[in-house]
């Protein structure tokens, strides 16, 4: 990788990891650079003022002090390959769009760093993808859980990366997904009453369970708007868009008003389904959400790109069993 140099121009003295994220900015190739990437850099020895290694992020910059920064080239074995068939959309040098399948992860994570979407684009793009492969997350833009299914962009240059991150921070990119909700045939929650809706309110890391999130007088605003596709006995599809992406985003709202994703393990509660419904969404086992649509900009062609997939077979087939049972 080349060196980068450029003039810290600022007031005052900075800390490092954070005079770093400002630097980046003035330089194009390392647009989309994450805190993790710089952390690693920073560790690496690649940040240096005149003939002195910087290695501790809280150091700090003085104002006009000419940084270098030299990204360490990729080490390949940090992200093994992964061969499996992958669903491609789409793809040139840019980037990839991917209908995900249900079980795969989307990054290496505790437990599992081999078998991901990112090891199997490792071994996909080969050598197109060793320039992300230093980030903790190489190349995802935005995620979708283990479970759910559906159309997925992946950058494959860190420029690409920064420019589609910036397209979903201003929530220029569409999104829409297809969700099978509970609800009982005499309940009276918000989905079984109402054609549409929205639901608006703060989304926080459970204290009780690190593993989940929930709605909370404090934490990051969630919006998500939901409609009516079709409507069961025990039940509906609904539509649901994104007004912002959080962790859990829609399991956690569509729980919120007693309308939890069929099949939800972590959320839902669904003792109250009919037998043969229950049944089937045990043997289904997982949450039934699919993202469906996908549509932004491309970032070097400057076309509007728009994506859209049917849910997957089983998911087809879940639905059509709650259809049946009326």
């Amino acid at each position: 990788m080349p060196t980068f140099s450029v003039t810290f121009n600022a007031d005052q003295e900075s800390r490092l990891d954070k005079a770093i994220m400002t630097l980046i900015k003035e330089i194009p190739e390392l647009s989309g650079t994450t805190r993790s990437q710089i952390q690693i850099w920073i560790d690496a020895g690649a940040i240096t003022v005149g003939d002195k290694v910087l290695t501790r992020p809280g150091g700090l910059i003085k104002p006009g002090s000419i940084v270098n920064i030299t990204p360490p080239a990729p080490i390949p074995s940090e992200w093994p390959p992964y061969e499996i068939k992958l669903d491609i959309l789409f793809e040139d040098e840019h980037l990839i769009v991917i209908n995900k399948p249900a079980g795969l992860p989307m990054h290496p994570g505790a437990g599992n760093r081999e078998k991901t979407l990112v090891n199997a684009l490792v071994h996909h793009c080969g050598k197109e993808f060793e320039g992300m492969m230093l980030s903790d997350r190489p190349g995802i833009v935005h995620r979708l859980d283990k479970d759910t299914t559906g159309v997925v962009v992946v950058a494959k240059s860190v420029r690409v990366l920064g420019e589609l991150a910036q397209q979903f921070k201003e929530r220029t990119v569409k999104r829409a997904y297809r969700a099978l909700v509970f609800y009982g045939p005499r309940t009276k929650h918000v989905a079984s009453m109402q054609d549409s809706g929205r639901i608006d309110t703060l989304i926080a890391r459970d204290p009780g369970n690190r593993l989940m999130m929930k709605v909370a007088e404090s934490g990051k605003r969630a919006l998500t708007h939901w409609q009516v596709i079709e409507r069961f006995n025990e039940g509906a599809l609904l539509k649901v868009t994104l007004g912002t992406g959080r962790t859990h985003q829609i399991r956690v709202h569509m729980h919120s008003i007693g309308s939890p994703v069929v099949g939800d393990k972590l959320y839902g509660n669904f003792t109250a389904l009919s037998k043969p419904l229950l049944l089937k969404a045990e043997r289904f086992g997982r949450q039934a959400l699919h993202a469906a649509e996908l549509e932004f900009l491309h970032p070097v062609k400057m076309e509007r790109m728009r994506f859209e997939r049917e849910c997957p077979s089983d998911m087809l087939d879940l639905i059509a069993t709650f259809r049946n049972s009326q």
